[in-house]
């Protein structure tokens, strides 16, 4: 297969390359910009391309040039980030999502596999969400992804496109970065792994779900690869594990005793945070094409440590 990943250079889109290679896939990354600090071990196995979501020239480029038999799309920017600029999130998450179907169309491109986001939802949903649940965002961020799964769905009904979504919840492991207003579960595995104090921007009893990236991974590779005759919808969310802040504090103080994690809400991103459901029923992802996580809190936090301190 050859992919083209949006948002290629960032945390899940590198270790979701490094999956496809590892299968033998052809894969390009495509992205605004790539860090400084390379690509690590994806040096010399994958290609990459820069260019701009929120610029239809460089997404068709892209698309054209590279002729995918998939894209993943997972370029966008972030909660926080979107909320702190929200013009800028219209045009990547909202007008990228557009560009990145259409180009696909275009030049058809078999399958787009979409990452949606537990911020699809609103607040005062069930716990756990439904997969078919009224979504009713109240962020920026939330109203894009609810726009790209029924844009997406759009295309899948009216061009028979092969879209694809996953309703992520906040993605944990060594290597993520700080953009969204659930990166609080990685500070507070993070910092104390390397010996740094950490203060936490919400209140103890916050719960949303989570899931360990290597899950992420092989969630967005496992709806791929599943049979369009097994799939009876777009839109799948997925659920990890659902701790409190409290309760990941505690997990990483039974590791680090002397672990210095305080909690100092901030308004803005405490409501953000508790505009998110705390769990997601995955039944439909289960049934359809065989999802199931493998990794737990206790498995998360000993994996993220053993990689924070590898790299410190």
């Amino acid at each position: 297969m050859k992919a083209l990943i949006t948002g290629g250079g960032g945390f899940i889109g590198q270790m979701l390359a490094k999956r496809l290679v590892d299968r033998g896939d052809e894969v390009t990354l495509l992205d605004i910009a790539f860090s400084s600090a390379g690509l690590g071990p994806l040096a010399g196995k994958v290609k990459t391309r820069t260019g701009n979501l929120a610029l239809f020239t460089d997404v068709l480029d892209a698309v054209r040039t590279v002729r995918p038999d998939s894209i993943f799309h997972l370029g966008a920017l972030l909660s926080a980030s979107a909320e702190a600029n929200p013009i800028s999130a219209y045009h990547v998450n909202i007008d990228g999502s557009f560009f990145v179907l259409e180009a696909s169309r275009l030049f058809e491109v078999k399958r787009v596999i979409y990452t949606s986001s537990i911020a699809s939802f609103g607040p005062g949903v069930p716990d756990p969400v439904p997969n078919e649940f009224d979504q009713k965002p109240t962020t920026i961020y939330g109203v894009s992804k609810v726009f790209t799964e029924r844009l997406g769905e759009y295309y899948h009904r009216e061009f028979g496109m092969g879209f694809r979504a996953l309703r992520l919840p906040s993605i944990l492991g060594a290597g993520r970065g700080g953009g969204g207003a659930s990166a609080y579960t990685t500070y507070v595995i993070d910092k104390p792994a390397r010996g740094e104090p950490v203060q936490v921007w919400c209140e103890e009893r916050s719960r949303i779900p989570l899931l360990y990236v290597d899950d992420a991974v092989q969630g967005l590779v496992s709806v791929h690869d599943a049979p369009e005759a097994k799939l009876t919808r777009c839109s799948y969310n997925i659920q990890g594990f659902s701790p409190t802040a409290r309760e990941m504090a505690d997990a990483v103080r039974a590791r680090i005793p002397k672990a210095q994690i305080s909690f100092v809400p901030d308004p803005k991103m405490q409501a953000i945070v508790d505009s998110w459901p705390r769990a997601l029923d995955d039944t439909p992802a289960r049934n359809d094409w065989g999802w199931h996580p493998t990794i737990d809190l206790s498995g998360t936090i000993d994996r993220y440590m053993a990689a924070a301190r590898g790299s410190a």
